[in-house]
């Protein structure tokens, strides 16, 4: 499978640990959010792909949070390929940081879905309650003949850890 340079930034930086580079998520490596990236011919992608985070997060008995994604993607042409949702949180008050995925696994049909991120600690300090950062970055891929389809797009936002819910 064949990606394009800006795909392949992207995909490199997920990969680092968020705390060897010391952000959120790797969403300032995706050079094309929010566009579409067409690998081999060039094949029109005809959807949408956007991400909103929930503005509160629920702390976990593990000082890890949990917040709410919502996604709104495609419809995109041809046969799907595979998608990713990936998250992650910070506190620079705490120290904490964690990083995940979205579940459940998303869908890409144009009806606006809500995602949980489940992230873990990826540093020694639990998250307090009290103000945070979260970030979120979907890639879509699709199959069109021998071509393949991709659609980006990543969200930042500062949230507020809760208690856990009764």
């Amino acid at each position: 499978m064949r990606y394009s340079a800006s795909t392949r930034v992207f995909w490199q930086g997920v990969h680092m640990s968020l705390a060897r580079r010391g952000l959120l998520l790797v969403t300032a490596a995706v050079t094309t959010a929010g566009g579409v990236v067409a690998v081999g011919t060039p094949a029109p992608a005809q959807s949408s792909l956007s991400i909103e985070i929930e503005k509160h997060a629920q702390l976990t008995a593990d000082g890890s949070v949990i917040f709410r994604v919502h996604v709104t993607c495609g419809p995109l042409p041809g046969s799907p390929d595979f998608r990713q949702g990936l998250a992650g949180a910070g506190q620079p008050k705490s120290g904490a940081g964690a990083e995940g995925g979205l579940s459940p696994d998303l869908v890409c049909d144009g009806v606006e879905r809500v995602y949980t991120a489940g992230v873990s600690l990826i540093t020694e300090e639990p998250f307090r309650f009290g103000p945070a950062n979260a970030s979120a970055a979907v890639i879509a891929c699709n199959v069109v003949g021998d071509d393949q389809v991709c659609v980006e797009d990543s969200a930042h936002r500062s949230i507020r850890i809760h208690g856990p819910r009764p």
